[in-house]
């Protein structure tokens, strides 16, 4: 799942040289990028794009260099009891170089298909599936009509001590999976869910998330749930 030189390379290059462009001026940006100011300004207004090998080398620059973490904290709210990743979703573009940093992160894994836990989990997921043309889940906390196509999961949670549901596709539990989720507080559901993967004779091949709680990363241990990748913590 190397980003290779196609269309695809370079509306995405443009795409994250927008984003950037919303927290730094164009000298900032062409320094960091090497590319001449005149350029930048060039694909950033779509008068022109990077194209061929160029699209997926500045890719990778970009994302080798960017501050994903910073950009994503600009964007995040904390209250005492909820973290929200609406405004980090809500940016296509911003979603669009998360996606890319995932590309990178997962190139070589076996993949069939992405489960959105979450909301926004599940628009990273739709994002991710739409680039590698791989199939897309959703999982949702209430009973299905085609409820002998979901799978019920139930899990306690510990902060508010009661039992929750969540509802999986059947068909999914049966491929190489990659789990995306917004905010990532507890290994719980995703024990759970690895389990019936594993029933299925699937695998969870890993899990991405935008937040990511010091409490999580602490308590699993390694290749517990394949690949862990988070953007950041709290």
């Amino acid at each position: 799942m190397k980003t290779t030189p196609n269309a695809y390379s370079s509306y995405l290059a443009v795409q994250i040289l927008k984003t950037l462009k919303t927290s730094m001026d164009y000298k900032i940006l062409s320094k960091q990028t090497g590319i001449p100011v005149s350029t930048l300004t060039r694909y950033v207004t779509n008068k022109t794009i990077p194209r061929g090998r160029r699209a997926a080398v500045l890719i990778e620059k970009l994302i080798s260099n960017v501050d994903i973490p910073a950009l994503i904290n600009q964007r995040l709210v904390l209250n005492d009891d909820e973290v929200d990743v609406s405004q980090i979703v809500s940016e296509s573009s911003l979603v669009e170089l998360l996606v890319a940093y995932m590309l990178r992160e997962f190139s070589g894994y076996r993949i069939d298909a992405v489960l959105g836990l979450d909301r926004a989990g599940t628009v990273v997921a739709t994002g991710f599936a739409l680039s590698t043309m791989k199939k897309v889940y959703y999982s949702q906390n209430t009973e299905s009509y085609t409820s002998d196509r979901w799978l019920e999961i139930r899990y306690r949670n510990r902060q508010a001590r009661l039992v929750q549901r969540l509802y999986l596709p059947l068909e999914a539990l049966k491929q190489n999976i990659l789990v995306s989720v917004g905010v990532l507080d507890s290994h719980v559901p995703l024990k759970e869910i690895r389990t019936h993967i594993v029933s299925g004779r699937g695998e969870l091949v890993g899990v991405c998330a935008i937040a990511a709680s010091d409490e999580f990363l602490k308590n699993i241990k390694p290749f517990q749930f394949g690949k862990i990748l988070n953007f950041v913590t709290f």
